[in-house]
């Protein structure tokens, strides 16, 4: 996902990366090749996995977290998902097949037959319509991604306040109420009428028109991926409706920390407290099995194979210490620095891979921004003079020990349409850096008794060495800022506006106010618009209180390249946008950190996507399994 808080996790398309089941283990790096692992695992079934980070939600239509996607990923089921390794094919999930109208706007899902809930429950279309408008109506952190072409039945996102909050009380009722295993003549009316977003054809076919969302009426391009993420999965209405019903704007405290899902594994013991985690457990009624026989190919819906315990361990050294004596299979770290590495590559027993940049790009992208509403990043020679004295090949060395790649935003490496026209990326260049400091009110060391507070993650040596690098850069032009070493909770607290509707990097929390700082964001799904509505639109959560750029023809280009299929068209589109952030300094794109993927040799199975939110970046753990 957020960072996957509008993110997140973190979630397209005409960017094949590898094949599925093809190039698994490209750039597979143990340290020794002629070494033989002789420490056996402690335990392959169940296959343990330490996990720095805990969780927000267990609720598909709440979590907005790497972690959350992770747990939710793995015991429920959408329509659709990314085929294997690939990031622009995809595969029927709950959904056999599909069609599309000509126009683009209509699309129209055949759903599997004999599907079922692990209690038993069954899936059907009036399933799934639940399950979307529920996801609509909670308005959580995700809700944007179904928002963009969705919205409740007969309104679109811009009819006036009175409709929607008559329709949200009267789609409440309608949730809570309604048998959707058996619903009766006239409820299958609500959900068989035509105009709405979700239309039921039939039992066993739903038809998604798009059009209604805050994009307009627009043949979006990306719904695949965006269907993907997890709140749009199917959630059983029963469940829902004895365990807190759905309330509009508000999360379900029972489905937050309790699932039940149709896919290959059941959750259980779920304690979200470092030190605790959850089990995986192989779901022994599981409606693929038949089904995953037939496409043998569908890495989706193959059941699964082991059981699989997490354990939410946030200690570097007892996580490394684990990898090295075979107590766990694999873990996934907050992040992966050179440090850490540097640990574990040469030990027999473990593999460490670094994988391609589309894996960096989704996991996040960085860059530092200036808030262009402040003195003295209000000027566009200051933020030049910024962009320009900042050693980016000394970060990327020194402080990511060269596992890294500079970039240029907005749309972040390998991803569709990124930096059209090749723009270079700003180049350390301190004596142009200083003509420009002088071009502006900071010349002669004018700004230089000004100190500002620079947020960063404190989450190891790599960004506390980038802060420090950084600090010494500006203070060559004048800027003098103050390193701030921030949890990510707290950089995404940051990203939010407070109870008086004000930025928080404008106030004093954690430490602020934060007129300059390190931001970065993590992908929802593969599409250039993803990011684009975060850190480019006026309104993105990753500008709004960072950057504070704001204009009116960004904010058209944007939405309008979401909603455009033309190629020639859309690398204009994404040219624009990304000449006008390059030469306004809007950010200092700074570095997608290269991705690595740290697991025992004794893991078989992995289907690697860089979209993935398990470890080692995979989607699901069903297809693993361990010697």
């Amino acid at each position: 996902m957020d960072p996957k808080i509008r993110n997140i996790i973190a979630i397209a398309i005409v960017v094949v990366i590898v094949a599925a089941g093809v190039g698994l283990y490209l750039n597979r790096a143990p340290a020794s090749s002629s070494a033989t692992c002789t420490t056996p695992l402690q335990s392959t079934n169940p296959m343990k996995i330490d996990q720095a980070e805990i969780p927000d939600s267990l609720d598909p239509d709440t979590t907005f977290s790497t972690p959350g996607w992770a747990a939710v990923q793995q015991v429920y089921q959408g329509l659709v998902n990314y085929n294997g390794s690939s990031s622009t094919n995809f595969s029927g999930v709950l959904a056999k097949n599909w069609t599309i109208s000509p126009d683009g706007f209509h699309w129209n899902f055949t759903l599997r037959s004999g599907v079922k809930f692990s209690n038993g429950d069954p899936y059907n279309a009036y399933v799934q319509w639940f399950s979307f408008y529920r996801s609509l109506l909670m308005n959580q952190g995700p809700q944007f991604i179904l928002a963009q072409n969705f919205w409740y039945p007969g309104l679109n996102y811009y009819s006036n306040a009175t409709q929607i909050a008559n329709e949200e009380t009267n789609l409440s009722i309608f949730l809570n109420t309604t048998n959707f295993f058996n619903p009766t003549p006239a409820e299958i009316a609500v959900m068989t009428a035509p105009n709405q977003s979700f239309q039921v054809i039939n039992a066993s076919m739903i038809e998604l028109n798009l059009g209604f969302g805050y994009l307009g009426p627009v043949p979006y391009a990306y719904l695949l991926p965006s269907i993907s993420a997890p709140n749009s999965y199917a959630v059983d209405p029963a469940f829902v409706q004895a365990n807190g019903g759905v309330s509009p704007g508000f999360q379900n405290a029972y489905l937050n920390s309790h699932t039940l899902g149709t896919g290959p594994y059941t959750l259980s013991n779920y304690n979200p407290i470092a030190g605790g985690g959850y089990t995986l457990t192989p779901s022994p009624n599981y409606w693929g099995t038949a089904a995953a026989k037939l496409q043998p190919w569908n890495n989706d819906i193959a059941p699964a194979n082991t059981s699989v315990t997490i354990v939410f361990q946030n200690s570097i050294p007892i996580t490394v210490n684990d990898l090295k004596t075979g107590a766990v299979v694999s873990a996934s770290f907050a992040y992966t620095g050179p440090s850490t590495i540097n640990q574990l590559q040469g030990n027999p027993c473990i593999v460490v891979q670094l994988l391609p940049t589309i894996y960096g790009s989704t996991s996040g992208s960085w860059w530092i921004y200036m808030n262009q509403s402040v003195f003295p990043f209000n000027n566009l020679s200051v933020r030049e003079a910024i962009v320009h004295a900042i050693n980016y090949p000394q970060i990327i060395q020194d402080a990511f020990g060269g596992y890294g790649t500079q970039w240029v935003g907005p749309v972040p490496p390998a991803y569709p349409y990124y930096n059209p026209q090749n723009l270079p990326p700003y180049q350390y260049n301190l004596t142009l850096a200083k003509q420009e400091i002088q071009n502006s009110p900071c010349a002669n060391g004018k700004c230089s008794s000004l100190v500002f507070n620079y947020e960063y993650q404190n989450s190891g040596n790599d960004w506390a060495d980038t802060a420090s690098i950084l600090q010494a850069n500006l203070a060559a032009i004048g800027i003098t800022i103050k390193p701030v070493g921030l949890s990510l909770d707290q950089l995404y607290t940051e990203q939010t506006f407070n109870s008086a509707g004000v930025c928080n990097t404008a106030t004093s929390l954690n430490g602020g106010p934060f007129y300059i700082g390190q931001e970065f964001y993590t992908s929802d799904y593969i599409s250039p618009d993803d990011w684009t509505q975060n850190d480019a639109i006026s309104y993105g959560s990753a500008n709004q209180c960072m950057s504070g750029y704001a204009n009116a023809t960004m904010d058209n280009l944007v939405l309008t390249a979401a909603g455009t299929s033309n190629a020639t068209l859309l690398t204009q589109y994404y040219s624009q946008m990304t000449s006008m952030m390059y030469y306004n300094y809007t950010n200092a794109w700074l570095v997608v950190p290269t991705s690595v993927a740290v697991y025992s040799v004794h893991l078989h199975g992995i289907i690697q996507n860089p979209m993935a939110s398990a470890e080692p970046y995979a989607f699901f753990f069903n297809t693993m399994w361990a010697s």
